[in-house]
């Protein structure tokens, strides 16, 4: 899996995470057949910071995130359906280093 864009699929943007850059810890949606060193590897290269100095990330956590039973109403009797599973990635970077794409939200 080479593309490093294949590899982190999008930031998660919620509170609990917010919270979470203050600790200098940033959660991603990753591709489920990606390990911790493929995600270390595209965090490192992938963003930079505000001098230009690669991150050095110190720390990488994964967890497979299950769905959700979601009820709904259809045709007249109760269905039941899912949501879609995924894999996160929480990345915890040096001291003294953010990303900037989170700074300001």
């Amino acid at each position: 899996m080479p593309d490093l864009y294949k590899i982190i699929e999008r930031p998660i943007i919620t509170e609990k995470a917010l919270e979470a850059n203050g600790q200098r810890r940033y959660a991603f949606v990753v591709n489920k057949a990606a390990n911790k060193i493929q995600i270390r590897e595209a965090v490192t290269t992938l963003f930079t910071q505000p001098d230009g100095q690669p991150l050095v990330v110190t720390d990488v956590n994964t967890l497979n995130v299950k769905g959700k039973e979601k009820r709904f109403r259809a045709f007249g009797r109760a269905s039941v359906g899912k949501t879609a599973g995924y894999k996160k990635a929480i990345v915890t970077l040096a001291e003294g280093q953010s990303i900037q794409i989170f700074e300001g939200v």
